[in-house]
């Protein structure tokens, strides 16, 4: 199941212009996978989130913070605007609208969710 979560979580980041070269790719990548598999729907992005990843790669919050902030600003200006249409409809006021770390982990890992629980779903029907 993990790699699978990681897979659909690597293709949809790179997808959405994110590329591994960038530092806070692999923060996003983390975060987003705390969120898809966390039981607990009320998470802290600071305590649950920022503060895991911030120990694990010996590095500060603030670190983790903009590290992302500046990991979704890069890939907003050059994602599959289909698919970014897909995962964010409408939470985001315009097309310029750069969606904040915390809308963009949270809606990332839903639409992830979301998408492999439909695939369950349409494999197990078969």
């Amino acid at each position: 199941m993990k790699q699978s979560v990681e897979g659909v979580i690597v293709k949809t980041l790179l997808n959405l212009g994110i590329s591994p070269n960038i530092k806070g790719y692999r923060y996003l990548r983390e975060g987003i996978f705390i969120c898809v598999t966390s039981d607990n729907k009320n998470i802290s992005f600071n305590k649950d989130i920022y503060m895991k990843i911030a120990k694990e790669y010996n590095t500060t919050e603030a670190s983790i913070e903009r590290a992302v902030r500046h990991a979704i600003k890069t890939g907003w200006h050059r994602h599959n605007n289909d698919l970014a249409e897909l995962i964010f409809m409408n939470t985001l006021q315009s097309t310029n609208d750069i969606p904040t770390n915390s809308v963009f982990i949270s809606t990332v890992a839903e639409w992830i969710r979301i998408t492999m629980k439909e695939n369950e779903e349409d494999s197990s029907s078969d």
